[in-house]
């Protein structure tokens, strides 16, 4: 697992959890999120790439669980960069509100540029207006800044552990709060956890979320491997 206690709660990031796994399929995972509560910020809710065609019932005690111990829980939306109808990514979010509950929204695939930010700056107001508290932009890059007005958090890193220890922080993101950026790292070999950790501190992520996995979803469980929780 990938928990940690902290010395200072200000040094750590606090974990954004894609939990792109079924609760009948992996009970003790989700068993594991409720129990480490604490150093979770939100937990991505994504039953089908998306909340899928009909609720699934086996994910309301769960997520019952986690509200009920201050976790927000998102919704995951694919937006295709853009190329998908504002009106599918809004029905996604009525359903999770519908069906599950969810006072999020975690928009996946948005762009890096400057083009369609008053796209989403409208997708974000529209969610909120649904009820969203908590909305998440993920372009798995650094975009421009203006996004970051528009979001809760920023998704600004996914990738390998060989990519992230190249990437640089461009200069606007260094002035902004440390929280509202998150980093989802996945193939970091177990002897480097620590190091992945102190490398996301230092680069002014306050949510990440680091795994051993890989493949085409490295979220479909949580990592295999435990670290220290007395290095942080």
């Amino acid at each position: 697992m990938i928990f940690a206690d902290v010395h200072s709660p200000a040094q750590s990031p606090q974990l954004v959890v894609p939990a792109y796994f079924h609760p009948a399929v992996r009970p003790q995972e989700w068993a594991s999120l409720d129990e480490h509560a604490s150093h979770i910020r939100v937990i991505v809710h994504n039953p089908d790439s998306g909340p899928g065609e009909i609720p699934d019932e086996s994910f309301n005690v769960p997520l019952d669980r986690l509200r009920a111990a201050g976790v927000q829980v998102a919704g995951y939306v694919d937006t295709n960069y853009a190329r998908r109808p504002s009106a599918e990514v809004l029905r996604d979010l009525e359903r999770y509100a519908a069906w599950y509950g969810v006072t999020g929204v975690f928009f996946d695939r948005v762009p890096t540029g400057p083009d369609d930010v008053a796209h989403y700056a409208r997708l974000s107001h529209q969610a909120r207006e649904l009820g969203a508290r908590v909305v998440a932009f993920n372009h798995g890059a650094y975009p421009v800044e203006a996004y970051a007005d528009h979001c809760d958090l920023l998704g600004t890193f996914e990738g390998t552990w060989d990519t992230y220890v190249g990437a640089t922080v461009p200069r606007w993101a260094r002035s902004r709060p440390s929280a509202q950026f998150f980093h989802l790292i996945y193939s970091v070999p177990h002897p480097c956890f620590s190091d992945a950790f102190l490398l996301v501190a230092r680069r002014r992520a306050g949510c990440v979320y680091v795994t051993d996995h890989n493949g085409i979803n490295p979220w479909d469980r949580l990592p295999a491997c435990e670290y220290d929780p007395q290095l942080y």
